[in-house]
């Protein structure tokens, strides 16, 4: 069994390394998966340099990699047979840049025949980021409004897709002009560009005065505390990235000027905000099912995942170049076996 190993922390192009490794066995409970591909998402990237949360850092040598679609291929005792030749998801699995992962049958979620293997390996991270900001934390309702940044991301059109089949309305927040009239193609209501100066007046027009009641961001920096400085009393801003740069060593590059008058006065709540912190106080049972769902929205077409290119183990640098371009308008999908 042959796997992408980091030995130590560093540049993906100089410390990831293609590795033959025993042949892993499942445990009772325990199911191996035959990887078919998996997305290389920047936060892998993070993971690789050493700089995401600690929590999630693995002890080293260990395989890259946080979701992924593949094939069962072997169960535990306590497993029926029945699910060898299952085509799963893997749920909260780390390490799936590899042929074969060990995963704890219960995380091995069954993915629907009207999926395609490109859809399946990118339907946790980025699709459960966005449903679980917007109807899991904010439970926005239909006819209710909310404030995104970087509505162009992955994440911000995947918000867009679910908003508009609730019947939300959004605000949206783009860095480059020629974004603008793409976010309202999408549906989107209201789309601002933060290289405008005015946008922050822009932005109180918006809401009538009455400031924003839901937001999330993914930017930090000026643009994140613009959108707390304008939260509606009791209005909460959910911050779940810092895309100021993913190669970004300047700490202050990442800081975010909270005026906190703006927060006491309103009783405003910024909150950061982490898919797997999010995960784990869900628990297995409602997390799994919230994973089902989506899949269930994918099958029938309610919610589609960004378009993806596949690069095989030998162009795994180009793919991890490609994640961290802003010209990049595919999923880089690392395939490690044929169905």
């Amino acid at each position: 069994m042959k796997a992408l190993i980091i030995e130590q922390n560093g540049e993906p192009s100089e410390v990831v390394h293609w590795r033959d490794l025993p042949e892993p066995t499942p445990g009772p409970a325990e199911v191996r998966v035959r990887m078919l591909m998996a997305p290389v998402h920047p936060s892998d990237l993070h993971i690789i340099r050493g700089r995401f949360a600690r929590q999630r850092q693995p002890v080293l040598p260990a395989s890259p990699g946080t979701e992924g679609v593949g094939i069962i291929d072997a169960v535990g005792s306590d497993v029926p047979h029945t699910r060898v030749g299952e085509r799963v998801v893997l749920l909260d699995v780390p390490g799936t840049w590899r042929e074969q992962v060990i995963s704890p049958a219960a995380r091995a979620i069954p993915v629907p025949a009207a999926i395609s293997d490109e859809d399946a390996a990118q339907a946790l991270i980025n699709p459960m980021t966005a449903w679980a900001m917007t109807m899991s934390e904010h439970q926005l309702q239909r006819g209710d409004w909310l404030v995104q940044s970087a509505a162009g991301s992955t994440v911000g059109r995947l918000v867009l897709q679910i908003a508009k089949a609730q019947g939300v309305h959004t605000i949206n927040l783009v860095r480059r002009a020629e974004q603008v009239a793409e976010i309202q193609k999408l549906g989107g209501d209201i789309v601002l560009c933060t290289a405008d100066e005015s946008w922050p007046e822009q932005l109180v027009k918006a809401t009538d005065g009455k400031g924003i009641v839901c937001a999330i961001d993914c930017v930090a920096g000026r643009t994140g505390a613009t959108l707390a400085r304008q939260l509606a009393p009791n209005g909460r801003l959910l911050v779940y990235g810092a895309l100021s740069s993913h190669r970004q060593t300047d700490p202050a590059a990442f800081e975010m000027p909270v005026f906190a008058p703006a927060l006491i006065y309103s009783s405003a709540e910024v909150r950061g905000w982490l898919i797997f912190s999010w995960l784990a106080r869900k628990g297995l049972d409602e997390s799994s099912q919230a994973l089902r769902n989506l899949l269930d929205s994918i099958a029938v077409g309610c919610l589609k995942p960004p378009a993806t290119e596949r690069y095989s183990v030998d162009r795994a640098f180009e793919a991890f170049t490609a994640a961290e371009s802003t010209a990049h308008d595919a999923k880089p999908l690392l395939v490690f076996a044929q169905r």
